[in-house]
């Protein structure tokens, strides 16, 4: 039984040997001859007899790979549905912060901004434009049930006036004529801006120049960053109203005022012979050009709003002062 055993296992390493060997020789020959030779022959003739059953067995395992490569797909575009999907969801979240994020800045600035003299209505909101080409009007949705009446002040933020109710004043809604309509007229004074904490008179009046011409570049906007002198000598006074050539300006200011470029307009308490129309010192715009010539009698003065009427939105009445 041994002796069995041990000559099985000489006689398979002899024959692992010997088909080594022949292995080698085989591959040796194989690699020498041309393609012509008697190795190559036998190897394109297996071929071509093999090739039957290659195709054959590509057929059978074809619909296993077309399905395989559908379910594939549909589980990518799956994904790629889901992920769109999700980038869309938060995209729109975060818009949405963003969106909240400024309103609450804005409803901040309204409520910040309140002063004790003065009594407001509740935050009412621009609910639609009126008027023609040479109007400038807003409808808000606060009326005389929130204490609006007409000729009263209108103002945003920090108390920016933006225009005035006119008598289109109904139980919940009012109209506003805005300072750029034609037709709205206000007693205006002209302010420095206020020098930053720090600086004397004299370092004021040479930074207030520069400022005051980087924040009429900008618009309206520079009047984030200063605001007017209330305890400064007034530049000058007039008579806010936009011309029929459009622009909003203050008219009959002195030639000898000290009005210059990059001024803040506020309102005088007065317009006309009209007193108390507009309580004072309510921020109008700025200054955006000054200029003056000898045969003229008075300065022309440009002022850019400090409130733009397309980004009007919440505002509050001020229905009494």
């Amino acid at each position: 039984m041994g002796r069995s055993r041990k000559s099985s296992a000489a006689s398979s390493l002899v024959a692992l040997i010997t088909l080594c060997v022949a292995s080698l020789v085989l591959f040796t020959i194989y690699v020498k001859e041309d393609d012509s030779g008697p190795l190559h022959t036998v190897q394109l003739g297996a071929a071509e007899v093999l090739r039957p059953v290659r195709g054959l067995f590509g057929l059978a395992t074809s619909p296993v790979s077309a399905a395989s490569e559908r379910v594939e797909g549909a589980l990518d575009a799956s994904e790629k549905r889901e992920l769109e999907a999700r980038a869309l969801e938060y995209e729109e979240g975060a818009a949405e912060a963003a969106r909240l994020r400024d309103e609450n800045e804005r409803l901040r600035d309204l409520l910040d901004g309140e002063r004790p003299s003065f009594t407001y209505s509740p935050l009412a909101r621009v609910v639609a434009p009126v008027g023609g080409q040479l109007t400038e009007r807003v409808v808000i949705n606060g009326g005389s049930d929130d204490g609006v009446a007409p000729e009263q002040p209108v103002v945003v933020g920090n108390n920016t006036l933006i225009g005035r109710t006119t008598d289109r004043v109904t139980p919940n809604t009012a109209e506003v004529l805005l300072v750029t309509d034609q037709n709205f007229a206000a007693g205006v004074r002209i302010l420095p801006p206020k020098a930053p904490q720090g600086e004397t008179d004299e370092e004021s009046t040479t930074s207030g120049e520069s400022t005051s011409r980087e924040s009429t570049a900008d618009g309206a906007s520079g009047t984030s960053e200063r605001e007017p002198d209330f305890g400064a000598n007034s530049h000058g006074e007039g008579l806010l109203r936009t011309s029929w050539e459009g622009y909003l300006g203050v008219d009959y200011v002195d030639l000898n005022a000290d009005a210059e470029q990059g001024d803040f307009v506020v309102t005088s308490g007065r317009a006309g012979g009209r007193e108390l129309l507009f309580p004072p010192g309510l921020l109008v715009g700025i200054a955006e050009s000054v200029s003056s010539q000898d045969i003229n009698q008075y300065k022309n003065i440009v002022v850019t709003p400090a409130a733009k009427a397309e980004d009007l939105q919440d505002v509050r009445v001020i229905v009494d002062w």
